[in-house]
């Protein structure tokens, strides 16, 4: 491939799609009002006076703004748009500058292409399939999400990762305007993707669902045994089930070992004021109270508790 580099017109270079936001880069227009371009545009040649833009948008953008006439370019043979697409794509996914909304539109714009698939894609571009089908795998997705997402910054793949969450979209659209406005990040929703597939959550009804969902929001944990004491937490709300005891039960346990560890502090204990004592204590009575819950006779039928007491009486009569 013949390659040559000179120095060519702004207005001669056709720009094609961008795949990226043309806003100013104060960084890079500082850098090279500084010391210049350092690195040289690339382009193909269509004809002697016109030349298509290959790689270096912010750059050729940075120089409109500077209000440059012309830049350096290397000129390469011409090719065809997706060939152009893999040059660039080829580029962006080493150098991982560009946002996975930006990779994603490329990869797509080529696998409307027949001649490509993720494997080609990913042999052109020197890079794992699983890397390429990561950036694809969000076809489907809520369009209205992608948009209103990519102007807060939010992360592309977490929009993936609450689309194919089995929750109704109700859920999904609660999780998705929480992940836009930048209340959580990809880890919570990973947390949430873990948490609707423990077998506690099953359990969980589909009205009691959404609870659950904004107490995983609200925390925000990084600890993942925070999640799952949620999870069963809301599990034993909806309904006994022999796992979610069993989770609930130890955890209690593991409460109780804590509270004895501090009872045997005595800089705790020995320094508790007599109205701390008394809470305590009041406390801990009104736990035994709910494990042994006193006989209420309120409770028994009103006949049973009168042929009790008529029973009573004819034995004391037979005395």
């Amino acid at each position: 491939m013949k390659i040559q580099t000179k120095t060519i017109k702004l207005s001669q270079i056709k720009l094609e799609t961008s795949y990226r936001k043309r806003e100013k880069d104060l960084s890079l227009e500082l850098s090279i009002n500084r010391k210049g371009l350092i690195q040289p545009l690339i382009v193909e040649q269509v004809n002697e006076s016109q030349y298509i833009l290959v790689d270096g948008y912010r750059r050729y953008f940075a120089l409109e703004f500077l209000e440059r006439i012309d830049a350096d370019c290397i000129v390469e043979e011409l090719s065809s748009e997706e060939e152009r697409i893999v040059k660039r794509l080829g580029v962006e996914l080493h150098n991982k500058k560009r946002t996975g909304y930006e990779l994603e539109k490329m990869i797509n714009r080529l696998l409307e292409n027949n001649r490509y698939d993720e494997e080609v894609i990913a042999r052109l571009c020197n890079v794992k399939t699983e890397t390429i089908r990561r950036h694809a795998s969000g076809r489907g997705v809520n369009p209205d999400w992608i948009r209103r997402g990519e102007k807060t910054g939010a992360g592309r793949h977490g929009f993936t990762v609450i689309h194919h969450l089995k929750l109704n979209e109700e859920h999904k659209n609660d999780i998705a305007d929480e992940y836009i406005a930048r209340n959580i990040n990809k880890n919570t929703v990973d947390h949430i993707k873990k948490a609707t597939k423990e077998e506690a959550f099953q359990y969980i009804p589909e009205n009691d669902r959404k609870p659950c969902i904004d107490q995983i929001v609200e925390r925000k944990s990084t600890d993942y045994d925070v999640v799952k004491e949620i999870v069963n937490e809301n599990s034993l709300l909806a309904g006994y089930s022999r796992r979610s005891h069993t989770f609930m039960h130890n955890l209690t346990l593991d409460f109780i070992t804590r509270i004895e560890k501090l009872f045997k502090n005595n800089y705790y204990v020995n320094y508790l004021s007599k109205d701390q004592k008394e809470k305590l204590t009041k406390s801990f009575q009104k736990l035994i109270l709910y494990l042994n819950p006193p006989i209420k006779w309120d409770g028994f039928p009103k006949d049973e508790k009168y042929d009790d007491q008529e029973n009573e009486d004819d034995q004391n009569l037979e005395h």
